[in-house]
């Protein structure tokens, strides 16, 4: 293919990636096994290499020991080169004792296993494997709720979950590939020798050029082998292939990449070194390097190189790349040659791997959209698509300078951060609005523990006289909640920052050399919590219909409307109905309805806004649940927008499942009106766009058209599910029928034969009206 903007035909790979292809094609993991956690291709056989550097460093300060424990895990992972490919390295397998950003060394059990030790020495080398464990949450939840018995309450109330789980970032890759690694280990150094405060401080440094040395080391064995399978291949081509993969890998193991075909490989290093996290704005920052040799030639094409990066994240699964966007310095259109050709290479891989997400703006190409919506018409859910004016304007709100904002990227299952310079928890806690709600009916008790009140006492629904009596308890819940939340979450991060839980992103991290400060200390240039968000859409619906109907229209007395909400709702269908018919629905371009899930969401965001996280800045709104709508629901009694008890609450910021009667564009104009801004950790919406609509291509263009205006005019996140509900009901009756059938969960893509019933069920309720 030479002009990668075409949709009328599809990019045919090269002869020698297809190969790589079909090589790789077997030994594929289903999507939940395929994010660079362990590896499939290789044994950990016995070994516990991590385990082994804190025994034979008894006396190493944590992060010495935990720096050498990484860099020995890689060098004893078998070194295995496939023919054919052209960028090489694979994860680790799955040893008893490894590192990961979430949380740092993750089994400190593995130390009661060690025979010849006494208990206390046991415990000793627990401690200097995880600093800090979750005791230390759980204790200060313990103190802050009153008792451990308190806690427990709030814990299994599914009111929050605090102290992250996931914490990903993207390393600055701009920086990596700026500098090479022995440019890294010189600026290592250089900040050093500013920063020369004490003899922790000196460790942190070690510890970073530990890291780095270690990524050369590695590259080292790649080029020794593939020299060495070089020598042993009569295929003069395969021999070729090893020989260049030899020279490519010495080559950046110490200078600074010069090709495309040297960059790519100094990124693939980094990112599954990285536990192949997100890899943020590749068109940008590999373009200089695709012009030199496109300019200049190089040992493999521009496509091959392309190609063999997105086979690699492919079948290890990189959470996020992003597309496209404006231009830090001038806000001009960043689109290029690279952007095609990467969307390109995923159009003809058509998997629910790599996950991409292309950033639109007003001045995005009209080809750019054109080959996105082909793409879904041909059934996938990648790319979604960003939002740049409210993304931007949400970052230029909380202080990120407006080159900084420019240059955001997305990462994970749909957050928002700036590459290489910030640290957003990713995320700090997920927060269920709709059970504080639950919690303010009840004048502050929940309906799990009717007897047992943990918050202030309020007033319940019955003793209310006017709706905003109710909403002031449901505020006075809401910011008790907040606050404690907050608290609790400040504590995780504590754990991760002890435990030194991203030290492989930390060189590669813009304001952590620079300022000697650990990535989860506040190290990083920005450093603002996100609080998932779950529950708006049914809460503010349930505050509509009681004031509309209860309060203003008294069309059902308070008595009845409580007594069907403990009932959950048997023997009250007539009630439900009227709840469900005759109370307007956030999701249909109803400003009554807009108007409210607005308030709830403008006063829970800027409550959150209100306390800074451990690491410095300020909490910020998001919402991207996976798959925690359903969980958080299962916890819920019946809520006054005619929701029974246990359904899902919804995974994204939009109207819950099957509430939405009007159509995408009255769906998408209700979400416009909320102050996504402030939610710029990063906040989703699911939009059904089915391939039956986007077969056509005059409506394909409409709908293209439609997504933009969308995020022209104030849309942040939306990721497409284009599955046709018929298909979807029979894969429930015939998986073996759709094995190939690609949905959209909250944040990622997924074959729906995957899913479990609960989350099938889900995807199908978003199907209404036109949309189906």
């Amino acid at each position: 293919m030479t002009d990668y903007k075409r949709t009328d035909v599809k990019l045919e790979f090269t002869p020698r990636m297809a190969k790589v292809k079909e090589i790789i094609m077997p030994r594929l993991l289903p999507q939940g096994a395929r994010e660079g956690t362990a590896c499939n291709l290789c044994s950990a056989e016995d070994k516990n290499p991590m385990l082994d550097v804190f025994l034979e460093m008894p006396d190493a300060p944590h992060v010495i020991a935990h720096a050498h424990a990484i860099v020995r895990s890689w060098m004893v992972t078998p070194v295995l080169i496939y023919p054919y490919e052209a960028i090489v390295g694979i994860p680790r397998p799955r040893y008893p004792l490894m590192e990961h950003f979430s949380w740092g060394l993750n089994n400190p059990g593995v130390a009661y296993e060690v025979e010849g030790l006494t208990k206390e020495e046991q415990d000793k080398l627990a401690h200097r494997i995880n600093p800090l464990t979750w005791d230390h949450a759980h204790k200060m939840g313990d103190v802050l709720f009153g008792s451990p018995e308190n806690y427990g309450v709030v814990a299994s109330d599914s009111i929050f979950s605090a102290g992250g789980y996931q914490g990903h970032t993207i390393p600055n890759y701009y920086t990596l590939l700026e500098r090479g690694l022995d440019g890294m280990l010189e600026y290592i150094d250089e900040c050093e020798a500013k920063n020369n405060r004490d003899q922790a401080t000196r460790d942190f440094y070690e510890a970073n050029r530990i890291i780095v040395r270690g990524m050369s080391d590695w590259l080292m064995l790649y080029s020794d082998k593939a020299r060495e399978l070089a020598a042993a291949e009569s295929d003069a081509e395969q021999k070729k292939y090893y020989e260049d993969i030899a020279e490519n890998c010495a080559f950046v193991a110490h200078n600074k990449p010069v090709t495309l075909y040297n960059a790519v490989q100094l990124m693939w290093t980094l990112a599954v070194w990285d536990w192949c996290d997100c890899v943020g704005r590749t068109d940008q920052y590999l373009y200089p390097f695709y012009k030199y040799s496109m300019e200049n030639g190089d040992k493999i094409s521009v496509e091959e190189s392309v190609t063999s990066i997105m086979f690699k994240i492919w079948e290890f699964g990189a959470h996020n790349i992003t597309m496209s966007g404006v231009k830090p310095e001038d806000g001009s259109d960043a689109t290029n040659e690279l952007s095609y050709m990467f969307l390109q290479v995923l159009r003809s891989i058509h998997d629910v791997h790599p996950r991409m997400c292309v950033r639109i703006h007003d001045g995005t190409p009209a080809d750019l959209m054109n080959l996105i919506t082909t793409i879904w018409s041909e059934g996938m859910s990648d790319p979604s698509i960003v939002g740049d004016a409210c993304a931007i304007k949400g970052l230029t709100d909380i202080g990120v300078p407006i080159e900084d904002a420019r240059d955001y990227a997305t990462l994970g299952c749909q957050e928002i951060e700036i590459p290489g310079k910030s640290n957003f928890g990713c995320e700090d806690g997920v927060f269920n609005v709709a059970k504080v709600f639950e919690i303010a009916m009840h004048g502050g008790y929940s309906s799990s523990h009717p007897d047992k009140i943990i918050g202030p006492k309020t007033k319940t629904f019955l003793e209310c006289e006017t709706f905003e009596e109710l909403f002031d308890s449901f505020k006075t819940q809401l910011e008790y909640y907040t606050r404690v939340f907050c608290y609790m979450c400040d504590r995780g991060q504590e754990l991760r920052g002890a435990n030194f839980a991203k030290l492989v992103k930390t060189p590669f991290t813009t304001g952590c050399l620079e300022r000697g400060i650990p990535h989860d200390c506040g190290g990083p240039l920005y450093n603002y919590g996100v609080v998932e968000t779950a529950g708006v859409p049914p809460t503010s619906d349930s505050l509509v219909a009681i004031k509309k109907l209860v309060f203003e229209e008294k069309k059902i007395s308070k008595e009845t409307l409580w007594a069907a909400l403990e009932a959950n709702f048997e023997g009250y269908e007539k009630e439900r109905q009227m709840l469900l018919n005759m109370a307007p629905k956030f999701g249909n371009d109803n400003d009554e309805a807009d108007s409210m899930a607005v308030r709830v969401l403008d006063l829970f965001w800027s409550e959150c806004g209100k306390y800074k996280s451990v690491r410095g800045d300020v909490y910020t709104g998001a919402c991207s649940l996976l798959t925690g709508g359903i969980g958080f629901g299962r916890s819920m009694g019946a809520m006054p927008d005619g929701r029974f008890a246990g359904e899902p609450l919804g995974n994204t910021m939009g109207p819950r499942p099957g509430a939405d009667k009007n159509g995408v564009t009255a769906m998408l104009n209700s979400v416009a009106k909320l102050p996504l801004h402030k939610g710029v950790g990063g906040t989703t919406l699911n939009v059904v766009l089915t391939t039956k609509l986007l077969s056509n291509p005059a409506l394909r263009e409409s709908i293209g058209a439609t997504v933009k205006n969308y995020m022209v005019n104030g849309g942040q996140l939306a990721q497409i599910t284009t599955a046709n509900v018929e298909d979807l009901l029979d894969a429930q009756e015939h998986p073996e029928r759709h094995g190939d059938l690609i949905v959209r969960v909250g944040g990622f893509s997924i074959q729906f034969v995957q899913l479990g019933r609960d989350a099938q069920d889900e995807i199908i309720s978003r199907y209404n009206g036109e949309s189906a």
